[in-house]
């Protein structure tokens, strides 16, 4: 298949290209060339940036058989991509998020749940804006190409070569062992996909034409942050003597995945749909193994995410 890549070398883009291209399929990166530029040197690109209706006029230029748009965030960089491309591409994958739904949400929610509404002239720091500008993107995309779209909407996407670093530092920190500060709210759920998961089914719907949208999301049985830690420790072979950390500093926030008070309900969405379809998950613990062997292999860098030794630190001395 002949598959146009919107990205294609940084997270789950670069995970998905590893296996199409194990799969023979012919593929074209679009993206603006600032990561890894020098990532499959055999693939080729087109560079630029796709809210520059002159560079996305290049995409008009062939027939895909599928486009797999990974960096779409906002309406103005779908609209230049419908109106070039829309009409050249026989199936349209779209990687949306979880966290396109309205709150609070019914544990075992469905894709057809309520989305946010916002309007596009929503502020970045918007805690809605995330969501709120994916869903308007979906929207965009339903109207133009209804009949031709997959909508894949993941949770907490994990794995090599992860830049967000949010599960990666619950796995560094645990492996160091010791006395570890925890956030207070242990039973808060949560949900998380491997992305070679996720960029298989992707492979998937886009082999088999599968239309619809798609909660992609595990594992299948709930998971809380307490399980979540249970599974790390048993998978690295580590204990840790857990402290639930103190309220009265502002480190107290900063652990990842972690949502604090808010509601849960969109990390109990429902998989079903998607695990009908062939999404398959594997266990937490192969994912855990291969992020520790892959933070090890690249030294360990600071992480963007997660408390510091100090923060923590000045967690475990004011624990009440």
């Amino acid at each position: 298949m002949d598959i146009l890549v919107l990205g294609g070398t940084r997270f789950i883009g670069r995970t998905f290209v590893d296996i199409a291209l194990s799969r023979e399929h012919t593929l074209t990166l679009f993206n603006r060339g600032h990561t890894d530029p020098g990532l499959f040197p055999s693939v080729r690109r087109i560079s630029g940036d796709r809210g520059d209706r002159d560079a996305v006029s290049q995409l008009a230029e062939r027939t895909w058989d599928c486009i797999l748009d990974i960096s779409g965030y906002r309406p103005d960089q779908v609209r230049p991509v419908i109106d070039a491309a829309g009409g050249a591409g026989k199936h349209y994958v779209y990687v949306s998020t979880v966290s396109v739904y309205a709150e609070p949400m019914v544990p075992g929610a469905l894709e057809d749940a309520p989305l946010l509404e916002v309007d596009e002239s929503i502020p970045a720091g918007d805690p809605r804006a995330y969501g709120g500008l994916k869903a308007l993107c979906e929207a965009l995309l339903r109207s133009a190409l209804a009949d031709r779209l997959t909508v894949l909407r993941p949770t907490f996407v994990i794995g090599p070569h992860d830049y967000t670093d949010r599960f990666t530092w619950w796995v560094r920190r645990i492996a160091r062992g010791g006395r570890m500060a925890v956030p207070r709210r242990l039973d808060q759920h949560l949900q998380l996909i491997d992305v070679r998961d996720l960029a298989a089914f992707a492979m998937r719907v886009i082999e088999q034409r599968i239309l619809g949208t798609f909660n992609t999301v595990g594992p299948e049985q709930p998971l809380t942050i307490a399980a979540m830690i249970a599974a790390v420790q048993g998978a690295l072979g580590v204990t840790i003597a857990p402290q639930p950390a103190g309220s009265g500093s502002s480190a107290a926030a900063s652990f990842p995945l972690c949502i604090g008070d808010d509601d849960d309900g969109s990390l109990q969405v429902s998989g079903a749909a998607a695990r009908a379809h062939g999404l398959s998950l594997r266990a937490l613990a192969g994912s855990v193994r291969d992020i520790r062997g892959w933070d090890l292999g690249r030294g360990e860098p600071p992480l963007r995410a997660g408390l510091s030794a100090d923060d923590e630190a000045a967690l475990l001395t004011t624990r009440t």
